[in-house]
């Protein structure tokens, strides 16, 4: 029995697919007299199933040793072929291994609660089969994502959850600002995935295989019969990670993600937990291939270093609660980002496993205050905590499992991307990088706690109701799980028991930056502070940092004019020169017919003689020749 749900695992992600199928029939004009709930309800149902074989799975990978030890050394694997012809086979490859088994049990646990969570902030939505369609549709492609050995189809997966996005985003339709986060959510991410295709199709050629465990064996052979990189290979390197970077929201292509705020908070929850690691979990099955190029892995550390200190001061600066925490999402991932380009897979590997628990909760309780006080706006909040202390301590837990504060699981994996960069090249540069990230995003996060629960009532904070239990209960069952990471941590063998699991070399700073981050942001924000208002004077920092350091206007000074200039003499150029040529050309025709016309008099000597006169023009220039 334990073998077979093993064996059978590729059938997760067709569950919730069965469940978007489903919602359709609530679509305008099907079934009109249940109401949209039953799409709600069907999702969940499907989505629990979904959950309940994942965790089986994983259990009897752990507790079966001779089914254990068969998944572990020889996954099962399955393989559906989707075209075979003139040598060419493009198929979709799959392994049942124990990280996708832990990816999907984590991916379908968090939906469940989420779409619990998302039943009681949308009691009132007549969107439902929209909505719980389009979370469930995303769970079936990161399900995929994570099952696939295939670059191809990781590829496919990947479009489709961008297509995800710009449904889910797009739920409010009706409102403009949603229609703007829309599409360029689906834009930004489409420049990515269209640089990611060119160098999907220009690896074929060179490695012969999509095939991951193809690819690494590909990259093994490079490595140890000292063989050059074939010619453009880098470059083809450079296309691959810019639809991670695209999925990671990393700089340059970063702005989609405080524009998808703008779809319900639930879905927010989902896509700044789990949806955006889609991208670093391609990247992670990248790594054999990256490690050929240092060019490359440079690159790695300059985009993830850039988008770790630049988006942690941005989330500084925003008065938006949700664009605050999206902010945070890019700058832990772009931490990430090191981690893979210094070579560290281990490290990157624990940065990704601790971050979707504690990053959903905050989302989580800030959702909670956000439907009740009916305001995201960070200045109209504040005195919550004798009103809602218990909300309170889960934004606190899922905070601290991601400063560097032991024992949760953050510091564990930011000691160990530490210690990773003390043995670089540059030690002292990555490893300052790595504190002050840290001390940034500690202070972020206690700024938010501070601005929401500290300091005195507003008047929309005086009479907060408490919400609907299905809100509050998947908050605390979540917070329950994140303060239990340490424990799985050691339980599965990452880090020895010990009084504070994790701790090690670099323990000491790290703890340091922590303090004076989160102790910085407690002292100015907790109780009311002159200095937590800049002065006028600086008031314009602020403002720059809440503007995102002006990064849009940039793009629309720079890219977007240089995109309509280009459409723009294109429009000219079809206009006088196409047209014009071929319009030009037949009016010229139609002149010259018109002229020839008048030529025609019907007498038979002028014929005779233009004939003549034809031939001995023609002889006088063949003689002349």
């Amino acid at each position: 029995m334990t073998v077979s749900w093993i064996e059978t695992a590729w059938l997760v992600p067709l569950y919730p697919l069965v469940g978007a199928a489903f919602s359709l029939l609530w679509s305008p004009g099907l079934i009109r007299r249940t109401g949209p709930r039953p799409s709600g309800y069907i999702n969940l149902l499907m989505v629990a199933i979904a959950f309940c074989h994942s965790l089986l799975a994983l259990i009897g990978l752990h507790s079966n040793s001779a089914a254990g030890a068969a998944a572990l050394y020889a996954p099962p694997s399955f393989h559906w072929t989707w075209l075979d012809t003139a040598g060419l086979r493009v198929g979709f490859d799959g392994l049942v291994s124990e990280p996708g088994l832990i990816a999907m049990t984590v991916i379908t646990g968090l939906h469940v609660l989420v779409q619990v969570y998302s039943i009681g902030y949308l009691e009132m939505d007549w969107g439902w089969p929209r909505f719980f369609g389009a979370l469930s549709f995303f769970e079936a492609g990161l399900c995929g994502l994570v099952l696939t050995d295939s670059v191809f189809f990781s590829y496919v997966l990947l479009e489709l959850l961008t297509l995800g996005t710009y449904i889910i985003v797009g739920t409010w339709y009706n409102q403009s600002l949603v229609v703007k986060g829309a599409r360029d959510a689906f834009l930004t991410k489409r420049i990515g995935d269209l640089v990611l295709l060119a160098g999907v199709i220009a690896l074929l050629p060179l490695t012969g295989t999509w095939n991951f465990h193809g690819l690494q064996g590909w990259a093994a052979e490079i490595t140890n019969n000292g063989e050059p990189l074939p010619p453009g290979f880098q470059l083809i390197l450079l296309a691959l990670i810019a639809g991670p970077m695209g999925k990671c929201a990393q700089i340059p292509l970063h702005l989609w993600l405080d524009e998808a705020m703008e779809s319900p908070l639930p879905s927010t929850v989902l896509r700044n937990s789990v949806v955006v690691i889609g991208g670093a979990w391609v990247l992670l099955r990248l790594e054999p291939l990256i490690e050929l190029s240092p060019l490359v892995q440079g690159v790695l550390v300059v985009v993830g270093g850039t988008t770790a200190l630049v988006a942690a001061l941005i989330a500084l600066g925003q008065v938006d609660v949700k664009r605050a925490m999206s902010f945070l999402v890019s700058s832990w991932l772009g931490l990430l980002f090191v981690a893979v380009g210094l070579g560290g897979i281990g490290v990157a590997d624990h940065l990704l496993l601790v971050y979707p628990l504690p990053m959903a909760l905050m989302l989580m309780a800030v959702g909670t205050i956000v439907i009740s006080n009916v305001t995201q706006d960070l200045t109209q909040l504040g005195g919550l905590w004798s009103r809602r202390p218990l909300i309170g301590i889960a934004f606190l837990v899922g905070a601290a499992g991601l400063m560097g504060l032991p024992p949760f699981g953050g510091f564990a994996a930011l000691r160990e991307l530490l210690e990773l960069t003390a043995a670089s090249r540059l030690p002292w540069l990555l490893g300052g990088l790595v504190l002050l990230t840290n001390a940034l995003l500690s202070a972020s996060l206690l700024r938010v706690f501070g601005l929401i629960w500290g300091g005195r009532p507003t008047p929309f904070t005086t009479r907060s109701a408490e919400v609907l239990w299905l809100m509050v209960l998947p908050t605390l069952v979540l917070m329950g799980l994140v303060l239990h990471i340490p424990q799985l941590l050691v339980h599965i063998g990452l880090y020895n028991l010990s009084p504070l699991p994790g701790w090690g070399p670099m323990g000491w700073p790290l703890l340091a930056s922590t303090l004076v981050g989160a102790g910085s942001s407690a002292w100015f924000y907790l109780r009311p502070h002159p200095l937590a208002e800049l002065p006028s004077g600086l008031g314009g920092l602020q403002h720059w940092l809440a503007e995102d350091m002006h990064t849009e206007a940039f793009y629309h000074r720079t890219v977007v004019a240089l995109v309509v200039g280009l459409a723009r003499l294109s429009a000219w150029s079809d206009l006088r020169l196409v047209d014009g040529f071929s319009s030009g050309t037949g009016e010229v025709a139609l002149e010259g017919a018109r002229r020839l016309s008048l030529t025609t008099s019907g007498r038979s000597q002028a014929y005779a003689l233009s004939l003549v006169l034809g031939v001995l023009l023609m002889a006088a220039w063949l003689l002349a020749h």
